[in-house]
């Protein structure tokens, strides 16, 4: 207790003890390796009540040099002495002028740069990506795969990456860009590194989040594709940097390489205040009022609430908005979603009354702009679910964590952490508030030790992952198992491979599926290009057999429900992604559903679009192709190309949808389509606008500020 530094702090605001006697505790904190950081913590503090210190401004200074904290150093006092100009060059970083690692930055880039593979597990404020950039500018990597879990932290990396070494290297971020020279950078999820044929003699590659390796459940798709994604890159690769939160140990990477550095670092440049209340789940009353309580007492201040859902989120929006203590909001851009969506939307209710949210469902231009908003202070609140807290760049003072659960599940220590690690910013926010309303979990002995299933396999490994890793990397232990496995199953190892993330029975039920069906039925899946009402519903079983777990989060999995076939058609057949929207909107106006009810609405079709539309038919009809073409004895290949580019690019061409998940709208880019536009790639393309930009006499006002953010800021 005598070690805690809020504590301590306490005791210095009441006067208990003086500025001398806290820095002298300070200091025996900082020389026991075991309490280094609420030693640190202590001094962070102190600099943010400078005035209080100001007698004992020399030992502030030397506390701040053997803490570590070098940045602070730089910008938090008046003058300093030769010596501690000289510290200060030291650990001025090769990426900018003004820039300086603090110490545990310091420790790791050096590490890397004598060709140390490391594993870094340390919280979200030590500032783990800015020894990515320092690497980059030191022009050692020719070749770099950054390896990021969200569409969003792509766009988000590649702005930072570009902005910095654009003219130094290519920046490849979508799977239409091809690398035409040797510097190059791509910024990918697991999925893309997976798709591609060109990831190659790799000099390093980066893994941000290296803990959702980890299996959660028997269903998981993404950690599969991750531990794919692992094994290719480990085959071609000279070096890696694996990025996490803090645990103690790694299993499984050891068996890929032998030499590695596991560095687990409680490293802080912020210090935290958490406030815990306890409260029940269920207790929304008494939850309201303490959110009441906190939000009037931190009023004006950056402040983000997590929820549990984008339905949790809305409610707590509702509820925020009725006690009118945030000021009203208005722009272009709220007329703009208005227009575009509708006003009875609580998005954009919430906008209109200063409140902004964020969740997953909602289209990427206004997730990246809603983070704008808050970032510049025009917005003070911001209603997020867990789409906010895995890299995505935010600057807040409080964090108030409503909901301990993501969906239906209980929160872990991971996901706490890094809510937690969005409350406080290095030299903008000394200290940062975390108000938990629930009881804060603790981390379990388990969730300390991280076992990587690619390097830790056992006799019950899922053969889909065994399927889609490099041959070299299944253990000798299961190997004869695996080994009958394929020699006795129907499909062949090339389409395991191809269709990892799909489990081996849900593979066979497809196989199964495509061979009961009828001659006709074959023949017409095979002229696909306009399909009928009879071919969608064929489509649409396939789609319910293997993807019922996507398909049953918005209530699409029922087997005797028309809802789905009908949602695809309309989609497929419209003009346009608009024209699809508008005519629900228009719908929505002249039925008897309530606001809540039409707004409710609205976030269901938009997670449909997002995930069904955009990712899980497209799979699926990848996945029904190519069991058509190993069935078939036609030599006559089946395509469904022209439907999945449909749905997976939202009605655009395939460059324009690479410019829709850099922030351009849809709206915005359906007005710049054209033939002649449609057969540039990428790059070609945003040169094109950026070069023509004002030429463009379509565009309204919030068109041009979203592509002057995309492609000019």
């Amino acid at each position: 207790m005598l070690n805690n530094p809020k504590i301590i702090t306490g005791q210095l605001d009441s006067d208990e003890i003086t500025p001398f006697l806290y820095l002298k505790k300070a200091n025996e904190l900082l020389s026991n390796k075991k309490q280094e950081s609420e030693g640190r913590e202590l001094i962070i503090r102190a600099l943010s009540n400078p005035v209080k210190f100001t007698g004992c401004n020399k030992i502030l200074k030397d506390l701040v040099r053997k803490s570590g904290l070098f940045p602070y150093l730089d910008s938090e006092f008046n003058s300093n002495t030769i010596e501690e100009n000289f510290i200060i060059n030291i650990y001025k970083s090769n990426l900018e002028e003004d820039f300086i690692f603090h110490s545990m930055q310091f420790k790791i880039f050096n590490l890397l740069m004598h060709d140390e593979n490391i594993v870094l597990s340390a919280p979200t404020s030590m500032g783990k990506s800015v020894i990515i950039d320092a690497l980059i500018a030191s022009n050692k990597y020719n070749r770099i795969v950054c390896v990021v879990p969200t569409i969003a932290l792509i766009d988000e990396t590649r702005r930072r990456i570009h902005k910095k070494f654009g003219n130094m290297y290519e920046v490849i971020h979508h799977n239409s860009q091809n690398a035409k020279t040797n510097n190059v950078i791509y910024i990918l999820t697991q999925e893309r590194v997976n798709e591609r044929e060109d990831i190659e003699n790799i000099d390093l590659f980066i893994i941000d989040e290296f803990y959702k390796l980890a299996f959660k459940s028997d269903d998981d798709e993404r950690a599969i594709s991750l531990n794919i994604a692992l094994s290719k890159l480990v085959s071609v690769s000279k070096q890696f940097y694996m990025i996490g939160p803090n645990i103690d140990h790694v299993r499984g990477i050891n068996t890929l390489y032998k030499k590695y550095k596991f560095i687990s670092s409680s490293f802080n440049t912020v210090a935290i205040n958490m406030y815990e209340y306890n409260l029940a789940p269920n207790d929304k009353i008494g939850k309201n009022e303490v959110l009441r309580t906190i939000l009037t007492k931190n009023k004006n201040k950056q402040t983000i609430i997590y929820c549990k859902s984008p339905s949790s989120a809305a409610e707590v929006s509702e509820i925020i908005m009725k006690m009118e203590i945030v000021n009203k909001h208005k722009s272009n851009y709220l007329k703009w979603v208005e227009d575009n969506y509708s006003s009875f939307w609580i998005y954009s209710k919430a906008i209109k009354n200063g409140i902004a949210i964020h969740h997953g469902s909602l289209p990427r231009a206004i997730q990246q702009y809603t983070v704008d908003l808050f970032n510049k202070k025009m917005i003070q609140i911001l209603v997020c679910t867990s789409t906010i807290i895995e890299g995505v760049n935010t600057v807040a003072e409080n964090v108030i964590i409503y909901d301990n659960r993501n969906g239906t599940n209980a929160i872990d220590s991971f996901t706490h952490n890094n809510i937690k690690g969005r409350a406080g910013r290095m030299k903008i926010h000394f200290i940062g508030n975390v108000f938990c309303l629930e009881k804060i979990p603790t981390q379990s002995i388990e969730e300390k030790v991280i076992d990587i299933p690619l390097g830790v396999q056992t006799q019950d490994s899922p053969y889909n992952l065994l399927a889609g890793i490099q041959t070299e990397h299944i253990d000798k232990n299961v190997k004869d198992k695996f080994d009958l496995f394929v020699k006795n199953c129907k499909l062949p190892i090339e389409l395991l491979k191809k269709h990892s993330t799909f489990k081996i029975n849900v593979l066979e039920s497809a196989l199964g599926f495509v061979e009961n069906l009828a001659t006709y039925e074959m023949n017409l899946l095979c002229n696909n290009s306009h399909p009928g009402k009879r071919t969608i519903l064929i489509i649409c079983k396939f789609l319910k057999l293997v993807s019922s777990s996507s398909l049953s989060k918005v209530n699409l999995h029922f087997e005797n429900s028309e809802d789905l076939q009908v949602k695809f058609s309309k989609y497929f057949y419209h003009k346009s992604h608009q024209d699809y929207i508008d005519e629900m909107i228009t719908w929505l106006e002249s039925s008897n559903k309530n606001e809540i009810q039409k707004s409710e609405y609205i976030d269901n079709e938009l997670k449909i679009i997002r995930n069904i539309f955009g990712y899980t038919i497209p799979k699926a009809l990848i996945l029904l192709s190519d069991i058509l073409n190993y069935v078939r004895e036609d030599s006559k290949e089946v395509n469904f190309g022209a439907i999945i580019s449909i749905f997976e690019n939202n009605h655009l061409p395939n460059n324009f949808s690479a410019l829709e998940e850099m922030g351009i709208p849809i709206q915005t880019l359906e007005k710049l389509v054209t033939e002649r536009l449609k057969a540039c790639t990428v790059n070609v393309l945003s040169r094109y606008i950026i070069f023509n930009f004002s030429k463009f006499t379509n565009l309204n006002d919030m068109d041009r500020i979203f592509i002057h953010r995309a492609l000019i800021e």
